[in-house]
């Protein structure tokens, strides 16, 4: 049985969490922000897509993979209740291309989905190859979403053949997807690299669905640091992965991002993504097997040594990783350092690429074999 004091000393800090994240709810978005704390904690408590400790690599406590099914439910009602109240909503559905690119999300989201109810419910190769069809099928009828040049010598050139450059692409957009989901390890860290891109699209177009995109992912992050109760799973990782990857190809093909604005506020996910696959494949290893060697791992196992909370000791991981990335864009796109079409934000890159270098190297361990399970 279980000890009376060490229960309600649970209960107490349970109960704590609620109310500090109740309250930041209200004070950011009154009773709705309330109702989103109140409804991703009733969806914790789910026996379904409930993950054991440290399945997610750093967790150290037992945590729930419905956090993608929570934001979908949030931005669905608000978009429908919208929807209700106006004929027109800027930002949902005005074209062919647009219903097809959010049947796309949908596809990966519910593949995401699958997983989080069961486990293997679809083999990795096999939602490897369906993220595959559906974006090559989405890029081949509409070219209009590639890019025809992104001021890189060498991939220009590569881009003005269609064969390749839908190959390229459509690469690109699966590699994303699988690398957000690889992200999702630690509290705070794909879900504030999703509220600081939201907020950006949010900023620069003004729209109903952007808004209510940073007004979920806002709250998540927020339940997410705070709690530790809940995590995007892989339907939260693969709908707003696809998302981030749409906004970015609409916004470089239309000329309103540049590639290194794009690449700068999503730097951690691909970096970490491709140094993963080139650390495996220098050790003989498949590029896709597991490990706990990704610089998220690292940082919180140098954490853990200081921090005795298992939650701060992650959320601090997460937080940190997604401020000095997609934070740090954020800050420099609010104060206006370039313009989003700048080919200058290289310089913001390149920075990301040499802090995240020196980080890795600094925490380098001998217990960084370790494996554990890490989806595609």
């Amino acid at each position: 049985m279980l000890n009376a004091s060490i229960l309600g000393n649970y209960f107490n800090k349970s109960d704590l969490k609620l109310a500090i994240m109740s309250l930041i709810g209200f004070l950011f978005y009154g009773l709705a922000g309330l109702g989103v704390i109140l409804l991703m904690k009733f969806l914790s408590y789910f026996a379904m897509g409930r993950d054991l400790a440290s399945s997610h690599g750093i967790s150290q406590t037992d945590s729930s993979r419905l956090g993608g099914l929570a934001i979908t439910i949030v931005v669905g009602c608000y978009l429908f209740g919208i929807l209700m109240l106006t004929p027109y909503v800027p930002g949902t559905m005005r074209s062919n291309q647009d219903f097809y690119l959010w049947l796309a999300i949908a596809v990966c989201a519910l593949l995401g989905l699958a997983e989080d109810i069961k486990a293997d419910f679809l083999t990795p190769l096999l939602r490897l190859i369906c993220k595959f069809l559906v974006f090559g099928s989405l890029l081949f009828f509409f070219p209009g979403l590639i890019p025809v040049a992104i001021g890189v010598p060498g991939l220009d050139q590569a881009l003005q053949i269609p064969i390749l450059a839908w190959s390229l692409v459509t690469i690109f957009c699966v590699g994303f997807i699988n690398a957000f989901n690889m992200a999702d390890g630690a509290n705070g860290l794909v879900p504030g690299i999703a509220t600081a891109a939201f907020a950006i699209f949010f900023i620069e177009y003004g729209r109903p669905t952007e808004g209510f995109f940073l007004f979920a992912c806002l709250i998540f992050l927020v339940f997410n640091v705070v709690s530790g109760w809940f995590f995007l799973g892989d339907m939260g990782s693969y709908g707003i992965g696809a998302i981030i990857v749409a906004y970015s190809l609409n916004g470089v093909a239309a000329g309103e991002f540049s590639v290194w604005f794009m690449a700068s506020l999503l730097a951690y996910p691909c970096i970490d993504f491709l140094v993963s696959i080139l650390r495996r494949l220098r050790a003989g290893r498949s590029p896709f097997s597991a490990d706990n060697d990704h610089l998220h791992n690292r940082i919180h196992r140098q954490l853990k040594r200081v921090i005795k909370s298992r939650v701060l000791s992650n959320s601090l991981t997460g937080i940190m990783i997604s401020g000095s990335s997609a934070g740090l864009t954020l800050f420099a796109f609010i104060n206006q350092w370039w313009l989003t079409s700048s080919h200058e934000w290289i310089i913001l890159f390149v920075a990301q690429v040499l802090l995240y270098g020196v980080v890795f190297k600094l925490t380098n361990d001998e217990n960084s074999a370790t494996q554990f399970a890490e989806p595609l």
